[in-house]
């Protein structure tokens, strides 16, 4: 059997005209939970499909299902005997205007227990279609309230006892939902949808009429979970946060992040007021994917350099590295990423590095952007190697300034210079030395004394 509870939230407009004698169904429900009486909606056949919370506190074992008939023993006879029977007496004279009062005792260890137990049937017109599960309600008082005016005179009476702090209550979380530039909506204990505002009807594609009544379960499940979680804390308090996805009119997944609070003491409320706070993440996750498409392009354009590169920030932290690097020096890009480029400069270089980098920022002077320097480099390992670097400089949307320094390794260019330096000595060493010697033989062969 479907809970009423939710139902008259889910599938009964509001409010009905006070001409009509009517009033909102919502006024019966909040009276029901406020009120310190047991209260009770009952079935066709006296069942219980509904207790507040005075109720569970007087039968603290589970009573839905049970008929009224069993819990209660009726101080005025059953013309037939039987319990089921005496409900059906009572069915057929209840009236949707004026409630039967009944003398009714409880069992207890000590004795017996006197109460008195209103009964009134629930106006069709009021309970609508999706409601035929309801009845009648009943509301038990002790049997010596009754004379100090607590004698429930019409439902109308019931609904007048609470409109004007509802209302109150109402317009404050109107107040509170609809100032949330983010989807978010007030909810009742059981999960049903109070009050939603325009972002929520934007993001969801329902109408706020739609909206309201519709259990939230409906639309995201787990906002439910984490309220069935919160009604087990005591605390004034409590917000809880998570990633998650909900479901809009069409039903399609959308990315949100769910943020449900508790509050104990909202508006001088005596019942927790619930309100759910939704962000929407599908334009964020959108955003994010594009530019870890662009990372990863960008990655991949930096990785085919052939020569190391490095992108450091004004301080001189490493946010950018290709392989060639990694390569080249030794470290794995783990190890490079927010560490401080002079973890790679001999040990001159690294100690200077750090006052060209804030002399640059603070007074905008070039002394290396834009030109190739000739330095020595170090490796994880400790060795040192000749390298060329050119640095070229970024300005970024925020103001600050990043560098991009491409490195190339001179090892064998210089082993290159050597070898071609000795080369060249050689050759030079050959016909300097050679070809002297050989002209004076010459000189001698072709003396005039020898030529006499």
């Amino acid at each position: 059997m479907s809970c009423p509870f939710k139902q008259l939230h889910a599938d009964v407009p509001t409010t009905i005209s006070s001409k009509d004698n009517g009033f909102a169904i919502n006024n019966i429900v909040l009276f029901m939970q406020r009120h310190a009486d047991a209260a009770f909606l009952l079935d066709h056949l006296g069942n219980i499909v509904y207790r507040n919370k005075a109720a569970q506190l007087m039968f603290l074992s589970n009573v839905n299902q049970m008929n009224i008939c069993s819990l209660f023993s009726f101080t005025q006879p059953s013309p037939t005997g039987s319990g089921c029977d005496f409900w059906d007496d009572l069915a057929k004279s209840l009236s949707n205007s004026e409630p039967q009062s009944h003398d009714v005792v409880v069992m207890e260890n000590d004795g017996e227990l006197g109460f008195r137990i209103y009964l009134i049937k629930m106006p069709p017109e009021l309970m609508g279609d999706g409601n035929k599960d309801v009845f009648a309600c009943a509301y038990v008082t002790p049997a010596h309230d009754h004379v100090n005016g607590m004698e429930k005179n019409s439902i109308q009476g019931i609904a007048e006892e609470c409109t004007e702090e509802d209302e109150q209550l109402e317009k404050h979380t109107k107040d509170v939902v609809q100032a949330s530039l983010d989807p978010m909506f007030s909810l009742y204990e059981n999960g049903v949808i109070g009050v939603a505002n325009a972002p929520a009807v934007h993001l969801f594609g329902y109408s706020h009429a739609e909206l309201v009544g519709k259990n939230i379960a409906s639309i995201c499940p787990t906002a439910r979970e984490v309220q069935n979680v919160l009604n087990f804390v005591n605390a004034p308090s409590i917000n809880k946060q998570q990633t998650t996805t909900a479901m809009d009119k069409s039903g399609r997944k959308v990315s949100i992040k769910l943020g449900l609070s508790l509050n104990q003491t909202f508006a001088g409320s005596e019942d927790p007021v619930y309100f759910a706070h939704m962000k929407d993440l599908t334009t964020l996750e959108e955003q994010k994917s594009q530019i870890d498409h662009k990372d990863t392009l960008c990655q991949a354009m930096i990785n085919a350099s052939f020569d190391p590169m490095f992108g450091i920030d004004q301080r001189g932290k490493i946010i950018v590295v290709n392989k060639a690097a990694c390569q080249a020096f030794g470290y794995a890009q783990e190890e490079f990423l927010d560490n401080n480029i002079s973890m790679i400069c001999n040990e001159s270089d690294a100690r200077a590095h750090g006052r060209y980098l804030h002399r640059y920022v603070r007074t905008g002077e070039k002394r290396v952007i834009g030109q190739k320097r000739s330095l020595v480099a170090r490796r994880k390992d400790g060795t040192e190697f000749p390298i060329e670097l050119g640095v070229s400089e970024v300005c970024l949307s925020n103001g600050e300034k990043m560098f991009c320094g491409y490195v190339r390794d001179r090892t064998q260019e210089q082993l290159d210079k050597k070898m071609l330096r000795r080369k060249e000595a050689v050759i030079q060493d050959k016909f300097f030395q050679t070809e002297p010697k050989d002209a004076r033989g010459a000189m001698k062969r072709n003396s005039p004394r020898r030529m006499q």
